[in-house]
């Protein structure tokens, strides 16, 4: 693709470094609604094309109606744009283009039909709409595709979608963010300067705020039901601090055999950030040998759940906060745990308030976590997912030190203070 073709097609800022990213092994954009998503991922699949005559692509959509309404024309369109001869087979969906005399195939799939993909070593793979497939399907086919990528002299993956919540797209960029070479492209409905002024004043006028998000600002947002933490940013509630030497740590317990959980605060101007998460730990003595160990030489703070006082962890003479006071930790605990709509409320005001914070390097879990709880059918903080071990951990030590309302009770703290 040359630099005169790069003007003439007027590519969007966001669609201009997808096409000119060739260096990226995992490469994904996503984007709002009318972004023209489509649009540079057929152009991205005719610069993978040139670059790797004589290899075979794979390009997808979710199902075979998109397929032949949506992704046929436009890559027509795109071979046209660059005056590529080609052919299309419309029985088998697949395009024998001629790059420089040599042919070469762009194979067009359903994602429900990657299974009958069978025996082809691809240089390049491109998922158009990507996420509005089922989760499991997506992801299915996004191993079996990246498999395929075996040959030539650009080797890409190319996922573009509006995000559906979190799903697929969300685990490979964000949960899996770590494993590979992987770099994610965020555009905003808003950033196409092409489109009709009122398309969207529509779509505004359509969708409740909670899709708009996803739908016109491209975010990672829950669409299944109202979100916990619904006010959480994790680059509003960004923070880059970690522990030092000889600071006192403020760490938040929930007691979970097999499954315990800890997050560990630092104050800074008084605002809770939490830089650590302890989790998977088998139970309390283990946890105690886990901050022994970690912190040493800091002062330590821990807000555990008050019903820590009738569990047994290990030995049947001893509560788990007994324990952890016979460690020498500082115990601030009320005789009972806050009403969870009250450590809700509390954490909810920190974070709207962008008080407080989270280092996600640190905290991955604890991110993940904010972000996709949901309430269950009951209105209540859903439990079947998991993410409220350590929810739970960092709202003791939130509901109370910064409690939502004065308390009934007098505050009780344990070990030395």
């Amino acid at each position: 693709m040359t630099n005169d073709n790069d003007k003439d097609l007027h590519l969007l800022k966001h669609q201009y470094e997808l096409v000119i990213d060739t260096q990226t092994k995992i490469l994904g954009l996503v984007a709002g609604y009318g972004s023209g998503k489509t649009f540079a991922a057929c152009y991205k699949a005719i610069t993978l094309m040139l670059a790797n005559a004589g290899h075979d692509g794979i390009i997808t959509e979710p199902n075979y109606p998109l397929l032949v309404q949506i992704l046929l024309p436009e890559l027509k369109k795109a071979l046209e744009f660059f005056q590529i001869p080609y052919r299309l087979s419309v029985s088998d969906t697949i395009f024998y283009c001629n790059v420089g005399g040599i042919e070469t195939r762009i194979i067009c799939k359903s994602m429900e039909s990657v299974d009958r993909i069978v025996g082809i070593n691809a240089a390049w793979v491109v998922m158009d709409e990507f996420d509005t497939a089922k989760q499991d399907l997506a992801y299915g086919a996004y191993l079996k595709l990246l498999a395929r990528i075996r040959v030539g002299n650009v080797k890409q993956m190319i996922i573009a979608s509006t995000p559906e919540g979190f799903r697929a797209m969300y685990r490979i960029f964000v949960t899996e963010k770590d494993k590979g070479d992987k770099r994610l492209i965020k555009a905003k409905t808003s950033d196409n300067k092409h489109l009709d002024k009122d398309y969207i004043e529509n779509l505004t006028a359509i969708y409740p705020t909670n899709l708009l998000s996803a739908y016109l600002d491209g975010e990672f947002i829950n669409l299944t039901a109202g979100s916990v933490y619904a006010e959480f940013d994790r680059k509003l509630n960004s923070t880059n601090e970690t522990i030092i030497n000889n600071e006192a740590l403020h760490i938040g317990i929930d007691f979970n055999v097999t499954k315990m959980a800890a997050i560990v605060h630092v104050l800074r101007n008084d605002k809770p950030n939490a830089v650590a998460e302890l989790t998977g730990v088998f139970d309390t003595p283990a946890m105690i040998q886990l901050i022994k160990s970690k912190y040493q030489g800091q002062k330590i703070f821990i807000y555990p759940d008050a019903s820590g006082n009738n569990r047994k962890s290990q030995n049947a003479s001893e509560s788990d906060i007994a324990l952890l006071k016979q460690a020498g930790f500082i115990i601030m605990v009320n005789p009972a745990n806050p009403a969870v709509k009250d450590r809700v409320l509390a954490m909810n005001k920190l974070i709207s308030e962008r008080q407080y914070l989270v280092n996600p390097d640190t905290c991955p879990e604890l991110v993940e976590a904010l972000e996709r709880q949901a309430y269950d059918k009951n209105g209540e903080p859903d439990k079947a997912s998991g993410f409220d071990h350590v929810l739970d951990a960092t709202g003791y030590c939130i509901a109370y030190r910064y409690p939502i309302r004065s308390r009934n009770t007098q505050s009780v703290k344990v070990a030395g203070i």
